[in-house]
């Protein structure tokens, strides 16, 4: 001990954090300013199993329907291959279609078919909307879980808004 203030930088708490959380925190996906996608010749599948976590062999089943995805990566991706996280390979355009359901090393975003609407408090105080895989509505009140690509939450409660429910997670860090 010594009388010196000692600064601790926030990466390095979030680092602790995120090993001691990772193993436990399921994962789902969230978009904000979803847009649907048009699919062409598209597997005809009714369901799909996905990990609930990459190091646990559990799994869940979703439905499949309409298929949405983030605005920014239509945008930033509009005109090239990308897959689908855990389903298939697409090239982006107003009318995308299907290249093949090979896990190939190309740039990987989060989709949802079947969801929920949610907001998502973040440290400045600011709400962020979209949608999250309705698997959420399983969660227990405090659970933390990952959003692929998006970081580490913890689900506070479900609000009714104009007789809507909206899932309400709080931000913990990347």
């Amino acid at each position: 001990m010594n009388k010196q203030d000692i600064t601790v930088p926030i990466e390095t708490l979030y680092s602790i954090n995120r090993s001691i959380i990772d193993s436990k925190a399921d994962r789902y996906s969230f978009i904000e300013d979803p847009i649907k996608l048009n699919i062409t010749k598209k597997p005809d599948w009714k369901t799909i199993e996905i990990p609930i976590h990459p190091d646990k062999k559990e799994k869940r089943t979703l439905e499949l329907g309409d298929i949405f995805i983030s605005k920014k990566d239509y945008d930033n991706f509009k005109g090239k291959e990308i897959r689908l996280l855990h389903l298939f390979n697409v090239e982006l355009n107003k009318e995308s279609k299907v290249t093949s359901i090979d896990n190939k090393n190309i740039r990987k975003i989060n989709w949802i078919s079947n969801f929920v609407k949610a907001k998502i408090l973040l440290p400045n105080g600011q709400w962020l909307e979209g949608i999250v895989d309705e698997g959420v509505k399983e969660l227990k009140k405090n659970d933390v879980i990952q959003f692929e690509r998006f970081g580490f939450v913890k689900f506070d409660n479900v609000k009714k808004s104009n007789s809507e429910e909206v899932y309400e997670f709080w931000f913990a860090h990347k």
